[in-house]
């Protein structure tokens, strides 16, 4: 009493507090709002699409909200493994049906809840590895992005070619579907950049220029992507389900062991890895997976993001030539009996114009894939390779694992 306060105190105090104040805000901003305010407008545009008259767009939308919470249940479910532990009891099967049914609501809901909870915890010093509420919810999130998500854009840019935009709502016509479309897009991308450093052993989450500038390196990726999957879909119809199933396989492939190459070790992290990187390069390490995978995991992601993008230019190219093909010749009176007996359709049905594909599309989706093929061969130039870089080193204390940042091991000989 009476004496004064230090002037470094002072400045201490201040700093925390604005420490705490950026901490709060991001987490809002970053992680608490996107997945609720993606999964609602996701039902509120298939809700949409049904009182429009346009039921199976609506089923549709409304059935990928559902995609995320059926993997859930059926992994659960898989594994053996219960809310409760790991037995195998009836109570199994009932985590199942009831990820199934009500996971659109209980995994955003369990992803917000642990991002609140580690608001009520200190910050981790640098180096330690986060809570396990916390690393569930970057699970759960991740789950929902690379699920319904990367449908949910490859769906609506189908519905904007074949039935264009729907009524107004707000401002514009279609400013619900954009709305919708636009906030799955950016959840992709955000994900994106975040997964690369998360995977991180223990897991460790980046901050928020680490992950946005791995966001900016793949965004080409992902545009390539999201353009050109959608083309081959509605174009090809069922006969899109090749080169999909080919890209499936080569990503399975591309994951594992290769000779003068790093990969995964375990079969279920090959198969989520094959998955989750046909829409962004990424790659899946479980908690539970090989050390030495976890160790080697810059390596990996570095030799599989090659072999992924070389994947997805090689399976794409040619199946848009396909359609830049039936698209030109679909008008000729010889081959249309050929596209009524394969179920391939022109460009009539659809709201664009075979001028808009040849001259708009086309090229559009064709400068995203060059651009992907120069990044692939620039990706070792400093200006690429550095923001994909970190540092990592395992070290057992008394604690457990935890990340010492000073650590160089980005091309570990695997």
């Amino acid at each position: 009493k009476g004496q004064s306060t230090p002037l470094s105190q002072t400045i201490s105090y201040k700093v925390i507090e604005m420490a705490d104040i950026w901490k709060i805000l991001t987490t809002i901003l970053f992680k608490i709002c996107p997945t609720p305010l993606d999964v609602g407008t996701d039902i509120w545009n298939g809700v949409d699409f049904i009182v429009n008259d346009s039921p199976i767009w609506g089923a549709m939308c409304l059935g990928l909200t559902l995609v995320p919470g059926i993997v859930k249940g059926v992994t659960l479910f898989v594994k053996g493994v219960t809310l409760w532990g790991e037995k195998r009891t009836w109570w199994n099967f009932l985590g199942c049906v009831i990820f199934c049914l009500f996971g659109w609501i209980l995994l955003p809901l369990w992803t917000v809840i642990g991002f609140c909870l580690t608001l009520c915890q200190p910050a981790p010093k640098p180096g330690d590895p986060i809570t396990q509420v916390e690393v569930d919810s970057h699970d759960c999130k991740f789950l929902e992005v690379n699920t319904e998500s990367m449908g949910q854009v490859v769906l609506n840019v189908s519905i904007l070619m074949i039935s264009g935009l729907q009524e107004k709502k707000f401002l514009f016509p279609g400013d619900l579907q954009l709305l919708s479309l636009s906030i799955s897009f950016i959840m992709i991308i955000k994900s994106a950049g975040e997964q690369h450093f998360f995977r991180r052993t223990p897991y460790y989450p980046p901050s928020f220029g680490e992950s946005f500038l791995v966001s900016i390196v793949l965004c080409p990726d992902i545009i390539f992507r999201v353009l050109a999957l959608p083309l081959v879909c509605i174009y090809l119809r069922w006969l899109s389900i090749a080169p999909i199933v080919a890209i499936l396989c080569l990503n399975y492939y591309g994951a594992g062991k290769r000779a003068g190459k790093c990969g995964l070790t375990f079969r279920e992290d090959r198969l989520s890895t094959a998955a989750m990187s046909v829409i962004s390069p990424s790659v899946y390490i479980d908690q539970q997976s090989d050390n030495d995978d976890k160790l080697a995991s810059p390596t990996i992601q570095r030799d599989y993001y090659s072999w992924n993008r070389k994947t997805l230019v090689g399976v794409l190219f040619p199946s848009l030539i396909l359609v830049a093909i039936l698209v030109n010749t679909t008008f000729v009176d010889e081959f249309g009996p050929l596209c009524q007996i394969l179920s391939l359709p022109g460009c009539s049905p659809l709201t664009i114009t075979v001028d808009q594909f040849n001259y708009i599309l086309l090229p559009l989706v064709i400068l995203s894939g060059l651009f992907t093929l120069v990044h692939q061969f620039l990706s070792n130039t400093a200006f690429l390779a550095r923001p994909m870089m970190y540092d990592e080193q395992i070290v057992l204390d008394k604690k457990g694992y935890y990340i010492t940042q000073s650590a160089q091991n980005n091309h570990v000989d695997c």
